[in-house]
């Protein structure tokens, strides 16, 4: 049983509904009052646009992302579900979802982490001139540990730290602070949505959340993955990740929406570093806080120097600040970087590693769907970051991640599914916004991965 009062809102209002008709126009120089408030110029620039949802999108990715925002608006009637078999109960119990923390984002080690997973030269993958090119992109990270499926990969050269610009930063990339519109609202935080749901004693329970966190999106990509006749074998990881959005007009924060998801894991599943964490996700605003005093720690602190800080501002942040975060609260992760070789293109090697992550935490191989207790990954692509949460292989022979990507909300048809069982006949369409394919991927010369290497019990969250 459940309702949610951002599908049933005051006004008729829903904080996830697009009040506008999708479309783009042109950064340029001057004002505008709905997208950036009186007092925020936009920068002229070529390749970039603005679409109505807020999000700065260069001009070679617009195609595709105007082709998720159709997928965003899937209504229960196309997906055509054939019934709900019964509604289910939820996936936290009430006392997880009101855990108390022994310590907040706020409080972190004085000291610096004594971990040597760190990344100690910078690695940032960038667009260039609209392309998916890089520069200054190192091959692999050093600090980490080479997937032994690249063998051949070039190694890392030393580059002294350097400011960056545009191409790897985004349009903002000179901003010293961010406009205060923009501001007020990270402050004021997502609205709240309350849910009505039957906890583990049969009682009907109401839990308060962010309006712009989904829980329970594993559990529909679960029955999703069962009921698509064209898969032979799907990996999913914990079902303790919930899918942050982004909110209206904030712009390029998807590095920090991404932080967010794996925080949720690490939360909700107890994972190492939890009691850093309440109930509440830590904001953006808090986030580039926790990043700095990353720095200060003398953690990835070349990102001070590239970025000329970010506190405050809309810089694009990617791999290096995410890790930076995560040792410095003693979390302990490992990123991979990857770029083409002579003998396997990019693309094909991120896919390989991603497989190998996880099988490495399959338990059962006789399953069509494999559930495993493993952390999301972080990852990072130029210009963009998702959240893997699983793999699928298609009997074509094909390959697709399941991501749950910040700059998309769910599809109506996906809300609507939320902590039910349910049969489709379709299940394609409404997994479609959930996966990355060999089309997508290729568009990219450089991937990066961010895992957490610490594992909870094996398959801890599925029931």
């Amino acid at each position: 049983m459940e309702h949610v009062e951002c599908r049933h809102p005051e006004n008729g209002v829903s904080p996830f509904d697009v009040q506008e008709d999708r479309g783009v126009s042109r950064l340029a120089g001057g004002h505008n009052e709905e997208v950036a408030g009186a007092s925020d110029a936009l920068p002229q620039e070529d390749n970039y646009f603005q679409c109505d949802c807020g999000e700065v999108v260069i001009l070679p990715e617009f195609n595709s992302h105007m082709a998720l925002h159709e997928s965003e608006e899937t209504t229960v009637d196309e997906a055509a579900p054939a019934a709900i078999l019964n509604h289910g109960r939820s996936v936290l119990s009430n006392e997880n979802l009101t855990r108390a923390s022994m310590a907040d984002i706020g409080t972190y080690p004085s000291k610096p982490s004594s971990s040597k997973s760190h990344v100690k030269h910078r690695s940032r993958v960038s667009k260039d001139n609209g392309h998916h090119g890089v520069r200054d992109f190192m091959g692999v990270l050093l600090g980490s540990n080479s997937s032994p499926l690249r063998p051949k990969a070039a190694k890392a050269r030393y580059r002294a730290p350097r400011r960056l610009g545009k191409p790897e930063l985004g349009p903002y990339a000179h901003e010293d602070q961010m406009p205060g519109w923009l501001r007020k609202q990270l402050e004021a935080g997502p609205p709240t949505k309350i849910t009505n749901k039957i906890d583990y004693n049969g009682k009907l329970v109401q839990v308060e959340s962010m309006a712009n966190e989904i829980c329970g999106t594993m559990a529909v990509l679960n029955q999703l993955c069962e009921q698509d006749r064209t898969l032979s074998k799907v990996f999913l990881s914990h079902p303790d990740v919930r899918h942050v959005v982004k909110m209206s007009k904030e712009g390029g924060f998807c590095g920090y929406r991404n932080i967010q998801m794996m925080i949720s894991f690490i939360r909700d599943a107890q994972s190492q570093g939890y009691r850093h964490f309440s109930s509440k996700l830590p904001s953006i605003l808090e986030l580039q806080d926790a990043i700095e005093r990353a720095w200060d720690q003398g953690i990835n602190d070349a990102g001070r120097i590239e970025t000329g800080g970010i506190r405050g501002t809309r810089k694009y942040i990617g791999t290096p600040e995410a890790q930076a975060l995560l040792v410095s609260l003693d979390i302990s992760c490992e990123a991979n970087a990857f770029g083409d070789t002579e003998n396997s293109p990019v693309f094909r090697q991120v896919t390989e590693a991603v497989e190998e992550y996880f099988l490495s935490g399959a338990t059962d191989l006789s399953q069509k769907v494999c559930r495993t207790s493993l952390p999301p990954l972080y990852f990072q692509h130029p210009g963009h970051s998702l959240t893997i949460v699983g793999l699928e292989k298609r009997k074509s022979g094909s390959s697709n991640f399941l991501v749950l990507d910040p700059m998309f909300k769910p599809s109506p048809a996906i809300t609507n599914l939320l902590d039910v069982q349910f049969s489709t006949p379709f299940p394609e369409k409404l997994l479609k916004a959930y996966r990355r394919g060999e089309a997508y991927l290729s568009k990219y010369k450089n991937f990066e991965l961010l895992k957490l290497t610490w594992r909870v019990p094996a398959k801890e969250g599925w029931t």
